[in-house]
């Protein structure tokens, strides 16, 4: 009987990786920060070097224009709409070749949102990421009221002194033994308008059959600013004409 012989070979093989150039690991910028929150926000970017990368210099730039630097060994530099609001003694890590990478920014107001970019460089290579920050400005105040008309009642829910552009609808809270949830209502009229300090002032007309409204019927308006999660509620009973009442926010 023949003998078979299984014969296994095994290779090793050494794979070297090699750093072509510098290279931005990843870059965080806050997707949205509430305008004048009285706190600071960190702009980071974390890169990777050679042992043998030389003449570093590390830039910031908000819509394409430059607004901090760092060219170790100097001190870094704010400019711009950025100046004096970065925090320039901020050390991302204890690194010589990455301590001052990051900005660290005072109390962040709508003047600084916008598109930003971390771009790296050295004497032979340069890399750069970019992100956009929103920054948002919550209504300073938020209504509803109702008008009543043969058979229909119209709702009108208005906003005030919103960044940047928010979105409205308005519903009819809808409860019994069966369902629970939210009917939204149809839009008859929307309008906006900007202020002369950029903000908008938003409002729309919902309408509604008064033979599907029980007094006490709670109808609700909705607001939202694309891009930042932020939702604020306000809620409004209905009662025929003479008895209607607001209710706190939810």
């Amino acid at each position: 009987m023949p003998l078979t012989v299984f014969a296994w070979f095994f290779i090793t093989f050494e794979v070297w990786v090699q750093v072509t150039g510098i290279q931005i690991n990843y870059i965080k910028v806050p997707m949205a920060v509430k305008n004048d929150s009285k706190s600071a926000i960190v702009l980071d970017c974390d890169y990777s070097l050679r042992p043998d990368d030389t003449y570093l210099v590390v830039k910031w730039y908000l819509n394409d224009d430059l607004v901090y630097q760092w060219t170790p060994p100097q001190a870094p530099q704010s400019f711009g709409p950025l100046k004096n609001k970065v925090d320039l003694k901020y050390r991302a890590s204890g690194d010589q070749n990455s301590m001052y990478r990051a900005m660290k920014i005072f109390n962040p107001t709508t003047e600084i949102a916008g598109e930003y970019k971390c771009f790296v460089s050295t004497f032979t290579d340069e890399d750069f990421s970019m992100k956009n920050m929103i920054v948002f400005v919550p209504e300073s105040a938020m209504e509803i009221t109702q008008t009543s008309y043969d058979h229909s009642v119209n709702f009108t829910c208005a906003a005030t002194e919103v960044y940047p552009t928010p979105k409205l609808f308005m519903y009819k809270d809808f409860r019994d033994d069966h369902h629970n949830g939210k009917n939204r209502l149809q839009t008859v009229h929307w309008d906006i308008s900007k202020t002369n300090g950029g903000r908008y002032n938003v409002y729309i007309v919902a309408t509604e059959r008064t033979a599907n409204l029980k007094p006490g019927t709670l109808i609700g308006c909705e607001l939202r600013i694309p891009g930042t999660g932020y939702v604020k509620i306000k809620s409004h009973l209905f009662y025929p004409v003479g008895k209607a009442q607001n209710v706190p926010s939810t």
